[in-house]
């Protein structure tokens, strides 16, 4: 078998980082970033890690919840504090918030009991975690941490095949197999070509109590070497601590304060700086019938770069439809011909802006977006959609 290319558009073999379609939120949801907090081994503190990011950007004033993907040993409701059970509002499941209002799903809220041991195979489990973003009501949420088992088996390669992740926090600790475990959670990102927001370093250092001499019990830390070597920003050194330990024991930990302002200043960033674009597209030109649209091209930017780019397909369901579903794939940006009335309400309605009046070539519209030269054209709206007839030198629906 020759050497992959990762290029999956122009690939038949069936393999396990083969682009699927993303799923879908329920009509009830929304939902802006979705963050993996990942590890290439067990016991460093990604649910530790993935409980403070939640709790500091819930501090700040965003709506955050979390998935427990780690099926077999989940430990989010008892770090939270969360004890009751999960149940269901009409064909959808209501996570259970905690003191601060983080928005939490784990596989515990449906158990009777807490300590019954799960014992499912793999597609099984990757199934659960899917339903647990796609059948969960997610009322609002700025970013949704999902903390997953260890390695890069069954659940992460289906949350970044099957989730739209934003990107990943790595999680590790200051031991000599530490550059091991931060490539192979690298690595496989880079196969799934999802972002890499930066690096955790877990039990850093033990702080003394009467001096506070820091005490690297694990040896020299070599993250900051690390992290330079792969071009990775380090987050957070969080220190053993047994109040923290005790906090979490004891469903307290949102008391705690532990602030982790780069990792903050970092997600942040990505709702300021990241747009996910749509541009209905036709023979790779700015298709100018939106409500009949058939295909849409789903660029992601970062800090003014492309990182991605697919196709969405529409099926000209109209107007209404088609916002939904933009929605859904967490769009904040339509760039278009000339389109309706209902249709600009219905997007509005989804929180998606418009730059209205565009042709020619999808990529040089996106640079010229990129470059500030796009100016949107209210001219281009039309009060009689639905129909197809020309209106001006567009048409419209």
């Amino acid at each position: 078998m020759s050497e992959c290319s990762h290029n999956c558009s122009s690939c038949s073999a069936n393999c396990d980082h083969r682009e699927i379609e993303k799923e879908q939120l329920n009509d009830r949801s929304q939902v802006k970033k979705v963050i993996g907090i990942v590890s290439g081994k067990g016991g460093v503190g990604k649910s530790l890690v993935s409980s403070l990011l939640a709790i500091n950007m819930q501090k700040k004033g965003y709506r955050t919840g979390i998935i427990d993907a780690d099926i077999t040993g989940p430990s989010i409701p008892r770090i939270f504090g969360v004890t009751q059970k999960a149940y269901a509002l009409e064909d959808v499941l209501l996570p259970n918030r905690s003191a601060l209002g983080v928005q939490v799903m784990s596989v515990n809220m449906l158990l009777d009991d807490e300590e019954t041991p799960v014992v499912w195979r793999g597609p099984v489990i990757a199934g659960m975690v899917k339903q647990f973003y796609t059948d969960v009501l997610w009322e609002d949420v700025d970013y949704l941490f999902v903390d997953m088992p260890p390695g890069t088996a069954d659940v992460p390669l289906t949350v970044f095949q099957s989730l739209p992740v934003d990107g990943i926090v790595i999680v590790t600790s200051p031991q000599d197999l530490v550059s091991m475990i931060v490539m192979k959670a690298v690595n496989m990102a880079k196969m799934m070509n999802v972002p890499i927001l930066g690096i955790v370093e877990n039990m850093s250092y033990f702080a003394c109590p009467d001096c506070g001499k820091k005490i690297q019990i694990f040896g020299e830390s070599h993250i900051d070497e690390i992290a330079s070597e792969h071009d990775l920003q380090v987050l957070a050194k969080l220190p053993m601590n047994p109040e923290i330990a005790k906090a979490c024991d004891e469903g307290r930990l949102e008391e705690m304060d532990i602030c982790l302002p780069q990792a903050s200043a970092v997600l942040e960033d990505l709702l300021k700086d990241a747009h996910r674009i749509a541009i209905p597209t036709e023979d790779h030109l700015v298709f100018q019938h939106f409500g009949k649209t058939e295909v849409m091209t789903v660029y992601d930017v970062e800090s003014g770069v492309v990182t991605n780019k697919r196709e969405l397909k529409m099926n000209g369901t109209g107007h209404g439809a088609i916002a939904r579903l933009l929605q859904e794939e967490g769009v904040d940006l339509l760039i278009c011909g000339g389109i309706g009335a209902g249709a600009i309400t219905a997007l509005q309605q989804a929180n998606i802006s418009v730059i209205r009046g565009v042709t020619g070539d999808i990529d040089v519209a996106i640079r010229a977006y990129l470059n500030h030269e796009l100016i949107d054209d209210e001219t281009k709206v039309c009060s009689h959609h639905e129909e197809d007839h020309d209106c001006g030198n567009h048409k419209c629906c």
